[in-house]
């Protein structure tokens, strides 16, 4: 099914033989979902395709049907591909094999073969749909079935000039590659009208699984009377920042609560970082430095919890900065709300000097919900928890989560339980710039750890409602 005639004759010269080719007009339908289905109910084929005017290889569609044809509990099946760049440059595109992942950014690049069956089983693209309609059918499909994917290039897909500056803007101003123009920023700049489209798609598809929470959540006893040292412990794990750490301390010591301590857990800094802290350790008593040579991020921040004094944890990156209202908002906030076991605020981006990135706005993280949070890659910053609550949950997970996905893995066993609230105030400045950890970690290493702390909330919480339903 295709609308595009570019590149057509290379449907033609496929290898495979047996194609039937349906043109479709998308004027002619009230939106592409109803296109699709009509696609689906006009042709007598196995396997379905929608061909975007990328330039077949001579043997993709007989390999991708060949791959369908041996694996019947699959599907679709999709490949990787080469870019072509406007100036003749040409890469190839790798991507990741299916493993379950049912965020939107998923990538399945720009040849899909569906099998015919399967879309008929699922009711094929929802017509209420506008933008969604493929998201929404790849988690009903997977609901059963896999996607198969074929490791090598079966297709060139030439890139768009604004396609290029879109993905320079993301990989250089932001340091954070990904799909979409802000990198792996970019699912927080969606329309209105999109994400509530993704949100009610995705929803759908936790009921469907029995893994959408609708409980009240419980309340949190209150122990005031504890005698805690302080208010507020700040973490700062760290690691080779000799550039910024001096930043991230001033910005807590420039506080207006007062009551807090900075503890600094070093993770084995070869440059002059110790030496740095160590220089605040004299000349202010309420910092500390513990000296770790494991460079695991989870097992630093719980050297720095079993350090902590506060009633409250609040997290900081040695790269970043407080406001210096921010934990003022935030200790005000959590005690007037006992329900809450963390708040979060809003954040702005700011490059390597500390001048704000303007053009990105304020990331409100407004999205969060504890059902959404299983789709989205974060809840925000800053983060303060109740150290009661860190405690209950075992702290951060070393074993599962000790490089990436932490904080993220913590959020969604704390949201099953208590309360998340938000403080809609931007109290926390996030830097940007080539050393940063979103830059430099593996990319399969992310979308790996963050797809396991979604599984294991997913079991997690299909035994919840289970036993809320007994």
């Amino acid at each position: 099914v295709y609308n595009d005639t570019n590149k057509i004759d290379t449907i033609k010269s496929q290898s495979l033989k047996s194609i039937e080719i349906i043109r479709l007009k998308p004027e002619d339908f009230k939106n592409i979902p109803e296109m699709l289905n009509e696609g689906i109910n006009s042709f007598k084929g196995e396997y379905f395709t929608i061909f975007s005017g990328i330039e077949l290889l001579p043997t993709a569609y007989e390999e991708m049907v060949a791959s369908l044809d041996k694996k019947e509990d699959m599907a679709m099946a999709y490949s990787d591909y080469f870019e072509v760049y406007p100036d003749g440059t040409k890469k190839e595109r790798i991507l990741r094999d299916y493993d379950g992942d049912w965020t939107e950014r998923c990538e399945f690049g720009h040849l899909r073969v569906y099998r015919k069956s399967c879309i008929e089983e699922v009711g094929g693209w929802s017509e209420k749909y506008n933008f969604q309609y493929e998201y929404d059918l790849h988690l009903k499909l997977s609901d059963k079935y896999g996607f198969y994917h074929l490791r090598k290039p079966l297709y060139n897909y030439y890139l768009r000039l604004e396609e290029v500056e879109a993905r320079e803007v993301g990989a250089s101003k932001l340091y954070f590659a990904g799909k979409g123009k802000y990198g792996g920023f970019s699912y927080l700049y969606y329309s209105k009208k999109e994400e509530k489209e993704i949100e009610e798609a995705f929803k759908s598809m936790l009921k469907r699984r029995g893994i959408y929470l609708s409980h009240k959540n419980k309340e949190i006893a209150q122990d005031k009377g504890r005698g805690y040292g302080v208010t507020v412990s700040v973490i700062i794990p760290v690691y080779n920042r000799e550039d910024y750490i001096s930043r991230a301390i001033e910005s807590v010591l420039n506080q207006i609560l007062t009551d807090f301590e900075v503890i600094c857990v070093d993770n084995g800094s070869t440059d002059r970082t110790k030496e740095i802290i160590r220089q605040y350790v004299k000349k202010d008593n309420r910092v500390r430095l513990i000296e770790n040579y494991k460079n695991i991020i989870a097992y630093s921040f719980n050297l720095g919890i079993e350090a902590a004094r506060g009633e409250y944890i609040a997290q900081l990156d040695s790269d970043d900065e407080y406001c210096p209202e921010t934990l003022e908002n935030m200790v005000k906030y959590l005690d007037s709300h006992p329900k809450c076991g963390l708040a979060i605020s809003y954040y702005e981006l700011m490059d390597k000097n500390g001048k704000t990135l303007k053009e990105f706005g304020i990331v409100k993280h407004l999205e969060y919900d504890r059902n959404n949070i299983l789709r989205v890659d974060g809840a925000g910053a800053v983060r303060v928890w109740r150290k009661k609550v860190v405690d209950e949950f075992g702290r951060f997970d070393v074993e599962n989560f000790g490089r990436y996905a932490e904080d993220y893995d913590l959020i969604l066993k704390l949201s099953e339980k208590y309360e998340v609230g938000r403080v809609h105030k931007v109290l926390y400045r996030y830097r940007r710039h080539p050393g940063n950890t979103d830059n430099l970690l593996d990319a399969e290493l992310k979308v790996r750890n963050k797809n396991l702390a979604r599984r294991m909330a997913a079991k997690r919480r299909i035994e919840i409602n289970k036993r809320i339903a007994n």
